[in-house]
């Protein structure tokens, strides 16, 4: 956020050279390219083999996956520059030849954590990893140096919260998830059988979601099924105490928590929620090539051949799961229609609410006020309190809503049974799929 304000502060104004969002999406680009020769530098530990290397790069560069949700706009390309970086510092401490000593790699997991609050948990592994490697007596020192350089960027950030909302956390970190916990007892009532059944449905769904946009299906399958063969041959050497355990397979410890917490405990996940997974993914394509092209005779003909096949992968990835006709958010345009509707239709200045409000929010000329609570502290005081039609009325003159927002997903903490008849009806925004806009009477 300090980076996006920054650039609207320099590229916004009557006659900018570049818009702001495009400006951003080329801070992005550049991100990425830092991204890349991060993670080339990454895989060099794995394989000495150049042409191995440059396929790990084929894997990361080119999956369309790592390449839509990099551009989203968001942190995420950020977040996974420091993610590379933080990996890489990793390397050299296991090697022995840590950048800056344990107090670097610290500041570097801090920032990290900053850029995305579930990336601590690549931190939190990493800290166990060094306790695990060097005992206890050797390995708390270490261990300490580095959370405290870690807690060095992210502290400040849990103070202001405090001291200017009286929250740790950002109300985004909640309050989906408090719908979404909301909306299975909503469903289906209050019995420990329904929340233990709603955690195993949640996290299966999320998995298949996550492993169709990843092209994981056609590609990381065969490589996951390599990898388990080579293992029980013993091509591959399992660790058989903690102290021997890899820094990337501790690391990869840490994806399955930041899995598991956002898609089992939090019931929250977007699939830019785990694109550093394309690291792991990377390595683990390097070290099953690189060990069977030293017994494929025909080098050449068959690292074609994979390479073919793995363009092709992500091909038919891109043409069933990522094509902007597909994509999910393919419908932000009708958001936008919605906010230059509203702006030439409704009166200048009254206050505006939407649970989509983002690109609502952006193309707004009038004020316009966040429902949902992700962007809105208030808001989502007032969700936790079942008591959000008391602040809507409030605070707003219209609505730009879909009905089921009131019928079905946020029924339950309006504190009201029918709040769709406090409303007076003012138009259907055509090509929107139903988004209509309401006076709060």
């Amino acid at each position: 956020m300090l980076v996006l304000v920054l650039l609207f502060k320099f590229a916004a104004g009557s006659a900018p050279l570049i818009t702001p969002i495009k400006a951003a999406l080329l801070l992005q680009v550049a991100m990425n390219a830092v991204t890349a020769f991060l993670v080339a530098r990454v895989l060099a530990r794995f394989t000495a083999s150049t042409w191995t290397r440059s396929f790990g790069m084929v894997i990361w560069m080119l999956n369309p996956f790592l390449l839509y949700e990099t551009l989203n706009g968001l942190e995420t390309s950020l977040a996974l520059l420091l993610f590379a970086f933080f990996f890489m510092l990793a390397l050299r401490v296991e090697e022995g030849k840590p950048i800056g000593g344990h107090w670097f790699i610290g500041i570097v997991g801090g920032c990290m954590t900053l850029a995305r609050l579930d990336m601590g948990l690549y931190v939190f592994v990493f800290l166990v990893w060094i306790l695990a490697r060097h005992g206890w007596k050797n390995g708390w020192p270490k261990a300490a140096l580095s959370s405290a350089f870690a807690a060095f960027p992210v502290l400040p950030y849990f103070a202001w919260n405090l001291f200017n909302f009286r929250m740790l956390l950002t109300s985004s970190s909640g309050a989906e998830t408090l719908i979404n916990h909301v909306l299975i007892v909503q469903d289906h009532g209050t019995s420990t059988f329904q929340f233990l059944k709603a955690i195993i449905y949640n996290s299966q769904y999320e998995l298949d979601y996550f492993f169709r946009s990843t092209g994981m299906y056609s590609l990381g399958a065969g490589f996951i099924g390599a990898f388990s063969a080579l293992s029980l041959t013993g091509s591959i050497r399992i660790p058989r105490r903690l102290r021997e355990i890899p820094v990337a397979l501790a690391l990869f410890t840490g994806f399955v928590l930041l899995f598991i917490a956002d898609a089992s405990i939090r019931w929250t996940a977007r699939s830019w929620y785990f694109v550093s997974f394309e690291m792991f993914l990377s390595i683990l394509v390097v070290i099953v090539a690189d060990i069977l092209f030293r017994n494929i005779n025909y080098k050449r003909t068959s690292a074609s051949i994979l390479l073919a096949l793995v363009l092709f992968s992500f091909y038919v990835d891109w043409s069933k799961n990522l094509r902007t006709v597909n994509n999910e958010r393919a419908g932000q345009k009708t958001l936008r229609d919605a906010a230059e509707w509203m702006n030439e239709n409704l009166p200048k200045g009254a206050v505006r609410g939407s649970f989509t409000a983002g690109i609502q929010g952006y193309f707004s000329t009038s004020p316009l006020i966040d429902l949902d609570g992700l962007v809105s502290n208030t808001a989502y005081a007032a969700m936790k309190k079942r008591e959000l039609w008391d602040f809507i009325e409030k605070n707003v003159e219209y609505l730009s809503v879909y009905d089921n927002h009131f019928t079905y997903r946020y029924k339950s903490v309006f504190g009201i049974d029918d709040p769709l008849a406090r409303l007076k009806f003012i138009a259907e925004i055509p090509g929107t799929g139903g988004l209509k806009i309401y006076q709060v009477r």
